[in-house]
């Protein structure tokens, strides 16, 4: 796994550094704890650093969608940095695939909230309230539903303002289509199979 890779560097760059690795949380305080975190993030970074010029992307891409850190931290800085270099797959590879899964989910909701409420509308679906939804902590299909279609329209809106920086017209338009449909919850999963980009 690629995190146990960079876990295992981190570790190796305290060592020779002459610098502990982990500690007790018994015998230290929220601050202390704090700048220990600190530290362990910086160095991450600096390996960060040395497999974007060791160009091992697949491992990044893996790190990243295995939301091992914060996205601001981690999968944002790793995507602002496939536009600098103008590496669009790679950009893909990252992106697609939560996207893919939360539409996924999403369907998933849809197939459920059918059978559940059978003479159910789409449009008494979207003007579900999800906001009051979410306050009850308690579960109903169609509030899930709305949940995973937010989660998944989040995404998309993200990876859209990330493509407006790029010259990939078609494929924003295509992902801007995604999105509509999404929206309006009349993707398909078979639409699904232009969001699957791998690397060479």
């Amino acid at each position: 796994m690629s995190y146990t890779k960079l876990n295992k560097e981190i570790e190796k760059y305290y060592k020779s550094n002459n610098k502990s690795f982990g500690y007790n949380a018994l015998k230290t305080n929220k601050d202390e704890q704090k700048k220990i975190l600190n530290e362990y993030n910086r160095v991450r970074d600096i390996i960060v650093e040395k497999w974007k010029k060791e160009k091992r992307i697949k491992e990044l891409i893996s790190c990243a969608q295995g939301g091992w850190f914060p996205y601001v931290e981690f999968t944002k800085p790793l995507e602002e940095y496939f536009i600098e270099q103008n590496d669009l797959l790679s950009l893909k590879v990252l992106c697609e695939k939560e996207i893919r899964f939360k539409i996924e989910d999403t369907l998933k909701c849809v197939k459920n909230v059918k059978e559940n409420f059978p003479k159910v509308t789409i449009d008494e679906i979207l003007s579900y309230n999800l906001e009051e939804y979410l306050k009850t902590k308690s579960y109903h299909p169609i509030g899930e539903l709305s949940r995973w279609r937010n989660k998944a329209l989040l995404l998309l809106n993200r990876y859209i303002e990330l493509l407006k920086q790029t010259n990939e017209i078609e494929y924003l338009k295509m992902i801007e289509d995604l999105k509509e449909k999404t929206e309006k919850l009349t993707i398909k999963k078979s639409e699904l199979k232009h969001i699957k980009h791998k690397l060479k």
